[in-house]
């Protein structure tokens, strides 16, 4: 399912979306965020050259951000 959602906004099928576009996303459909939400969850996303890779996006759906692991470990 998060695949195929990711698929559909990964405009020019390189496997990555764009920063602008998750957070067009992120506040205007569904449980909309709020720019402050979508402020924090990109300071500890992984993003590369403005960009999401699906593989890091699903990893951090799934276990969070490299930096909260490491705090949870201490």
């Amino acid at each position: 399912v998060i695949k195929n959602a990711f698929q559909c906004f990964d405009e020019d099928n390189n496997v990555t979306i764009s920063e602008e576009r998750l957070r067009e996303l992120l506040t205007t459909m569904g449980d909309r965020y709020t720019d402050e939400q979508v402020d924090e969850l990109f300071r500890d996303a992984p993003i590369k050259n403005g960009r999401f890779d699906y593989m890091e996006f699903t990893r951090v759906l799934k276990h969070g951000t490299k930096e909260k692991d490491e705090e949870k470990a201490k």
